[in-house]
């Protein structure tokens, strides 16, 4: 968790809720199914997120980047490894974690951190054969905000470009009992600038499971375990949870 989720917002719904200055452009996006960039045959297929929110010299700003992270010593490659979530530890603080952790740190150390809007996201129950895939929602908020860390990398033929990776936490009740064994770190409003220009001491609080009762799930079609399938059906509930 977290490797597959949902957008469906416009443009004024993210300035408005995420309080980010200026005009919001016009338009919606919308992509069902989100997974992150994974290598093909001939290169990767990139997966780019336009709207990541990050702490500008004149607040809170949009960046479009690449998920999962990219570390700058990469060189603009795709890792072998997963890089789309940086997992905490139960019992130890983040930033002893995130110490061991040579993908992440650099990122954690020069306080690069992010703000993700998903609509929801999906997680598969380890415990059934095989695995049933959950479409996890808001219970009340407009959207899911979760906290992630960039960072930015020079490939050799092209643009510096930035990527993020999202943060992970213990599950809550519901994640457990879906059969899932971690969660997003879903951040509320009032935790939004600590977590963008805080301390790292007082970002680190900000990483636990999400609260109960925040968030909601259903069971969807197995269809979504192909990351290129994007019809409605993703959004319909196929039993009666």
């Amino acid at each position: 968790m977290c490797g597959r989720g949902g957008h469906d917002f416009s443009w004024k719904q993210v300035f408005d809720y995420l309080d980010i200055p200026g005009q919001a452009p016009a338009g919606h996006f919308r992509r069902l199914n989100v997974a992150p960039s994974s290598r093909r045959a001939d290169g990767v297929d990139w997966t780019q997120l336009p709207a990541v929110i990050t702490d500008g010299d004149d607040g809170r700003q949009l960046v479009r980047m690449v998920w999962p992270l990219v570390p700058g010593w990469m060189k603009g490659e795709l890792p072998k490894f997963s890089t789309a979530n940086c997992r905490s530890e139960p019992g130890e603080p983040f930033s002893t974690t995130v110490s061991k952790k040579p993908t992440f740190r650099n990122a954690w150390r020069r306080n690069r951190r992010c703000l993700v809007p998903f609509s929801w996201f999906y997680e598969w129950d380890q415990r059934t054969k095989p695995k049933q895939p959950w479409r996890v929602f808001p219970a009340e908020a407009p959207m899911l905000v979760m906290a992630g860390l960039w960072d930015e990398t020079q490939p050799v033929d092209g643009p510096v470009f930035r990527s993020f990776t999202l943060v992970t936490a213990e599950p809550n009740q519901l994640l457990r009992e879906i059969g899932h064994h971690r969660a997003p770190v879903v951040l509320r409003p009032e935790q939004w600038s600590t977590w963008l220009s805080g301390s790292p001491a007082e970002a680190e609080l900000l990483i636990a499971p999400p609260p109960d009762g925040s968030l909601r799930a259903q069971q969807v079609t197995p269809k979504v375990n192909n990351p290129g399938y994007q019809e409605e059906d993703l959004l319909q509930a196929t039993d009666s949870s």
